[in-house]
């Protein structure tokens, strides 16, 4: 195969031109200022997939070389270039169909790839033998995705410490915290780590319950996670028992409460140091807060306590004594059954009979001594009166007179 004049001469031109190509990337550094021309991407963040755009500005018409060079280390690959004598641009075989070079010596790239960013340069020689070395560069992302939440909690003792992270699969993306919808404020208790993507609140308290967000963002846009709830539980306070009376007496209905300033706890009851037994005389309402014992008895005597607790600790009230005491039984009323009322009155009624007998024989036998005190009284005035004896005469004849007055006496009576 013969080569023409024509054809020698167009291969001595490129290899000039790519001669001085290599030269001007290798060696050259004189300023680029004096060429008038400037270089810009765009845009300069690319997503991955789409095209850009490397925008040459002010390219005389005169220009002999421009040529478009990606580097990779210190090497400077050509990709692109023209000649003024071949009047056409060359592409890199790799590149073909990747990249165009327009007529005004700006370049387009097209579905850009991860290994597309960094930087490129224009090596520029104009008619009159002005040269330069001119710069350009821009960056490739991949379009963020929505990011995630792991929520991990740790308690010891009554210190509670949250973990944080924000996971996610992109790369070099900037993390934002948000706290029930605003900018969180971090306070001396929470710090950042690993880029921020780790929030830790050591310790934890309760004004650090709410909703919890973190965004990820590049400069092709932000996403932001679904809300998570963090619940952080303070310690718990001691509590106490409230009654109204701690001496009651039996069969009488007693209501003890458990108080405390805590919200969302549990509540268990003791007696006498042991978990305390329901049974169906001890009742628990108001969620354990409230125990019923109806009726009260004389074995439900002794100290109670109620202890409060959450996930984080647990307290238990002081003890409580509760006395007992037993009712004093009143004698109870006997009713007589209908026999006993019939036995009483027959009793009464020979009781009143008997009294009526010996009233009876009383009588009786004063009414047999009547007579016989007459009898006598007429034998005496039978009996011939003596003179000398008057005193005798005179003493009977009274005591017949007296004891006739005494029987007027008794019928008046």
């Amino acid at each position: 195969m013969e080569f023409t004049s024509t054809s020698l001469h167009k291969a001595q031109l490129f290899w000039r031109g790519f001669l001085l190509t290599v030269s001007l990337l290798t060696y050259w550094t004189s300023p680029t200022a004096a060429l008038g021309i400037t270089l810009e991407a765009v845009p300069l963040n690319v997503a991955v997939g789409n095209d850009v755009l490397l925008l040459a500005h002010n390219v005389p018409i005169d220009v002999y070389t421009f040529s478009w060079h990606k580097i990779i280390g210190r090497v400077g690959i050509t990709i692109a270039s023209y000649q003024k004598h071949w009047d056409s641009i060359r592409y890199k075989r790799d590149y073909t169909g990747m990249i165009e070079m327009f007529i005004n010596k700006s370049l387009l790239i097209k579905n850009v790839s991860k290994d597309d960013p960094g930087d490129y340069r224009a090596a520029v020689v104009l008619g009159n033998q002005t040269s330069g070395l001119l710069k350009v560069k821009f960056h490739v992302y991949y379009p963020v995705t929505t990011p995630s939440i792991q929520v991990n909690k740790t308690i010891d003792k009554t210190l509670t410490s949250v973990f944080l992270k924000c996971l996610s699969i992109d790369i070099n993306i900037s993390i934002h915290w948000f706290f029930k919808g605003q900018s969180l404020r971090i306070t001396n208790r929470m710090n950042l780590t690993e880029n921020n993507s780790t929030l830790q609140i050591v310790p934890a308290r309760r004004e650090d319950s709410g909703d919890y967000q973190c965004e990820v963002s590049n400069p092709l846009g932000s996403k932001k996670s679904d809300p998570i709830q963090l619940d952080v539980v303070d310690p718990v306070t001691t509590p106490f028992i409230q009654v109204t009376n701690t001496t009651v007496k039996n069969l009488i209905s007693v209501f003890l409460t458990c108080l405390s300033n805590d919200i969302g706890i549990s509540i268990q009851w003791f007696f006498k140091g042991n978990i305390l037994v329901i049974t169906n005389r001890k009742k628990l309402f108001e969620n354990n807060h409230t125990l019923q014992i109806l009726p009260v008895r004389i074995e439900d005597s002794g100290d109670y306590q109620c202890e409060v607790f959450n996930e984080v600790s647990s307290k238990r009230s002081d003890p409580i004594q509760l006395d007992i005491i037993r009712e004093r039984s009143r004698p109870k009323k006997h009713r007589p059954s209908s026999r006993g009322i019939i036995g009483i009155i027959a009793q009464c009624l020979m009781g009143l009979i008997a009294v009526i007998f010996v009233l009876f024989l009383l009588w009786r036998r004063r009414r047999g001594r009547e007579p016989q005190i007459e009898n006598n009284v007429k034998q005496v005035g039978n009996e011939p009166t003596n003179v000398n004896e008057p005193t005798n005469l005179n003493k009977t004849s009274k005591e017949g007179s007296n004891m006739k007055s005494q029987k007027k006496k008794k019928s008046k009576k």
